[in-house]
């Protein structure tokens, strides 16, 4: 018997992808058509700015890109950061607060200059 409301039956609704039955597991769906988890990462989902690989679970967002949690570390020191971190953008990389101290006063002085530049446009 159809249980879905839709006409379809469980052993029918597919993943658009692999076309195994969800049979009540989650699914996601994009553009009208449903996917498993695993396909649904493949096709849409976010790629790790370091490793390359698509992130399963959640996503750091910073510097306008999608990191691994594991993965958004300083790219000097490779401490872990989070969002609730200090820590300023580098060869469009994170470093954290002590490392960025350690920068040479030239550098910080151009870093900073590039900052308020962006942040006027």
């Amino acid at each position: 018997p159809c249980v879905l409301g839709l006409g379809l039956c469980l052993q029918h609704f597919v993943c658009a992808k692999c076309e195994k039955p969800f049979l009540g597991h989650r699914h996601y769906e994009r553009k009208g058509l449903a996917y498993c988890e695993t396909h649904y990462n493949q096709l849409f989902g976010d790629v790790c700015y370091h490793c390359n690989r698509v992130i399963e679970g959640d996503v750091v967002s910073a510097l306008n890109k999608a990191w691994c949690v594991n993965c958004f570390a300083c790219s000097t020191c490779n401490t872990k950061l989070t969002l609730k971190n200090k820590f300023v953008e580098f060869d469009m990389k994170p470093v954290c607060k002590k490392c960025y101290e350690k920068f040479p006063l030239e550098l910080k002085k151009r870093l900073k200059k590039l900052s308020e530049a962006a942040a006027r446009k």
